[in-house]
């Protein structure tokens, strides 16, 4: 892959720098009621250099979502990846990297989450449809992980799609749950920890 030419990593800096600021805007006005005049003055940048980048304020929200869905996801998948621990320490490392990236990302995942019908069903209907085709690849990253598993005798043979399933949700659910307790650290692993062991101690052989 060619190296980026001054300019592109240029034009990277300031997207990031504007998608950042309207996350931030997002979080605390709503959507709806945000302006790109208010992204403007907060960033710093003229009015017409972020119409350069975006268009308005759908498509730096659909950025914002979906980046950081690809974020998310790239994560687990290099932890899926990792033939240097087992499969039960695959899938525990998913559900606290998912809930720390929840806690570093909070801003995005609560604007998503708390505006989601509203904003996929007035400005974004194909929105929803996209986190949906990427929540699938994760969850059928959780099967690949579940049919390694059984097949190396790690867990029961139950289906491996269902507990993907079923697994995928605890982990949202967990890792959402980190945004609003007053936990520090220490007490958030504990938590996670007990979620885990109340999982898997059904499925393990």
């Amino acid at each position: 892959m060619d190296a980026l030419t001054r300019k592109q990593r240029d034009d990277l800096r300031k997207r990031k720098e504007i998608l950042e600021t309207a996350c931030k805007i997002f979080a605390s006005r709503g959507f709806h009621s945000t302006t790109m005049a208010q992204i403007s003055k907060a960033s710093q940048y003229p009015l017409g250099s972020i119409y350069k980048y975006f268009p308005g304020k759908k498509e730096m929200y659909h950025d914002l979502v979906i980046n950081k869905v690809y974020d998310l996801g790239q994560i687990l998948f290099e932890i899926s990846q990792n033939q240097e621990i087992s499969v039960s320490e695959k899938l525990e490392s998913c559900l606290f990297s998912q809930a720390a990236f929840y806690k570093e990302n909070r801003e995005v995942v609560r604007i998503y989450i708390s505006e989601r019908s509203n904003i996929d069903a007035v400005a974004m209907p194909k929105l929803n449809e996209k986190v949906n085709k990427l929540h699938e690849r994760m969850v059928s990253l959780f099967q690949g992980m579940f049919d390694q598993g059984i097949a190396q005798r790690e867990f029961k043979s139950y289906p491996s799609h269902d507990m993907a399933v079923l697994f995928s949700d605890i982990v949202h659910s967990a890792a959402w749950a980190s945004l609003f307790r007053e936990e520090d650290e220490t007490g958030m692993n504990k938590r996670l920890s007990m979620i885990f062991n109340m999982f898997t101690n059904g499925i393990l052989n």
